[in-house]
């Protein structure tokens, strides 16, 4: 081989080392777009699904907040029906004592 053979065959060595050079960092490029947009759709999917998860504990806690409503209501209508009766009682005795009494008077009189 000749000096010009040697020669040619060097650049054609350092041609091919570049290119592969530069396929490597072609290649690293698609790599980190496919590892970025792989990091997106995982980003995306997980704050979807903590979205999903807020609602469910936001669905359970108003339901359980209905709940509780709904027995504190009964709760206090029940009291409320109670002293209604209770008034309603004294009523009748506060009517019945002032009816004796009265009675009582015209009796005296």
């Amino acid at each position: 081989m000749d000096r010009t053979e040697i020669l040619e065959k060097i650049k054609q060595a350092e041609i091919k080392v570049e290119e592969a050079i530069r396929a490597a960092e072609e290649e690293r490029k698609n790599k980190i777009l496919e590892a970025k947009m792989k990091a997106r759709e995982i980003i995306e999917s997980a704050e979807a699904e903590a979205a999903k998860v807020k609602e469910d504990i936001l669905n359970s806690a108003r339901q359980q907040i209905e709940a509780e409503k709904e027995e504190i209501r009964k709760s206090e209508t029940k009291k409320i029906e109670d002293y209604a009766k209770k008034g309603k009682d004294n009523i009748m005795k506060a009517v019945e004592m002032l009816y004796n009494e009265f009675v009582g008077m015209m009796g005296h009189a």
